[in-house]
């Protein structure tokens, strides 16, 4: 389970995934955050799914006011910590995750270029980079077939990072208008990966992946180039499960504003994944694109044609059309 520990966030990326929840405040003094208290309850709640890993995002979870005793709290209950990040972070906050351990900290960073970063912003991820080192794995989310990957190879040598890059596809957020890959472009879009996963895995750095992939995007050339070059490819659709500072929890960010329910009226983990199972089931069959429902892949599980918004946005279209037509 993810964790909006607040929803504040320096940056307003158009591909943004948590859209409908963050950038509601003006500055990070009035944002909305996860208390303390909540914190002790949630950690319940993963002690009770056998799950011991605070994983904690937002908004900017380093702006959070309280971070410093969220880690304290979650490390004295035999936590591991994980931050995702966009790393432009206070100083002094960089410094507090540099001094604690390895093995209790880590840290996945999403530094996607941005031309509208000031120069301080700019200095402050330098510097976070700089004193976390090996504690930070870069994440890239891909807009387009033609996205760019190489900063990130040179930020990894500059500053010691470890030697992986997480791949995610920008998704549709049903009900709101960001940026995403659009389903025309999946198969450009995995030539790309394919050679940028070779020309990592030169430099000793394998590429992963988030999920919303499909099948049909690599050839078997390319599958055998991941194989070798990447930590792994999957694409069957799970409920991730993400709780906001309102303790409403949801299935995954592009379903945030369609499919959340009261985080208090589930036992654990598993209660809540079986209920958005149950919930998304009608719409597994579908896929993000008209060839899904023909697709053998698809038919025998291995893959679940995409992100489940494309589905449902597909759906609510065709049923728009039909609706018009009567």
């Amino acid at each position: 389970m993810n964790l909006l520990i607040t929803n504040y966030c320096t940056r307003k990326c158009a591909f943004c995934f948590a859209r409908a929840k963050i950038g509601q405040k003006e500055n990070v003094n009035t944002a909305r955050h996860m208390s303390l208290d909540q914190l002790d309850g949630i950690m319940d709640f993963l002690e009770r799914s056998g799950d011991k890993k605070l994983r904690l995002l937002g908004g900017e979870p380093t702006l959070h006011p309280q971070l410093e005793a969220i880690v304290q709290r979650a490390f004295a209950r035999g936590f591991h910590v994980h931050l995702f990040s966009n790393c432009m972070m206070p100083a002094k906050v960089a410094d507090f995750l540099a001094a604690l351990p390895q093995e209790q900290l880590s840290l996945l960073a999403n530094v996607s270029l941005n031309e509208h970063d000031t120069p301080q912003q700019k200095e402050r991820v330098n510097y976070a980079l700089a004193a976390l080192g090996p504690k930070v794995q870069l994440g890239i989310t891909v807009t387009s077939p033609d996205f760019s990957y190489e900063y990130l190879v040179n930020l990894i040598n500059r500053y010691g990072l470890r030697r992986r890059i997480r791949i995610g596809i920008a998704q549709p957020i049903v009900g709101h208008d960001n940026t995403y890959l659009h389903p025309g472009e999946y198969r450009a879009t995995g030539r790309a990966l394919a050679a940028m996963a070779m020309a990592c895995e030169q430099q000793d750095i394998l590429i992963g992946f988030d999920c919303g992939l499909t099948m049909c995007m690599f050839s078997d050339e390319e599958f055998a180039i991941l194989a070798r070059c990447s930590e792994g490819f999957k694409t069957v659709c799970q409920p991730v499960l993400d709780l906001g500072p309102d303790m409403q929890a949801w299935h995954c960010f592009p379903l945030s504003d369609v499919l959340n329910v009261p985080f208090e009226d589930y036992s654990d983990r598993n209660a809540m994944v079986r209920d958005f199972q149950k919930k998304t089931a009608p719409y597994k069959s579908f896929g993000c694109m008209p060839e899904c429902m023909r697709c053998v892949y698809l038919r025998r599980g291995q893959c679940t044609g995409g992100c489940l918004a494309h589905a449902m946005q597909s759906f609510n279209r065709t049923h728009d059309l039909a609706k018009s037509g009567s």
